[in-house]
């Protein structure tokens, strides 16, 4: 267990948030478990895009031309 300082406005907001039984840790933790869902949805969707495959290419021949020997 850590202690920790938070502004009076933080504090009053996490208050709010809180429902009957709720500690101010359980307040905390669904809202980063929130956040990490929200980032989340996000992964893949790029994977079938044209943008992806042009860069691909620029890196492989970037790589490419570092191999070549001078």
């Amino acid at each position: 267990m850590k202690t920790i300082t938070i502004r009076d406005e933080t504090y009053r907001a996490l208050q709010m948030l809180k429902e009957n039984n709720d500690s101010f840790s359980d307040v905390i933790d669904a809202l980063i478990a929130k956040r990490i869902s929200n980032i989340r949805q996000f992964a893949g969707g790029l994977k079938d895009s044209k943008v992806l495959d042009a860069l691909k290419e620029e890196t492989r021949k970037t790589r490419e031309s570092g191999r070549a020997r001078v």
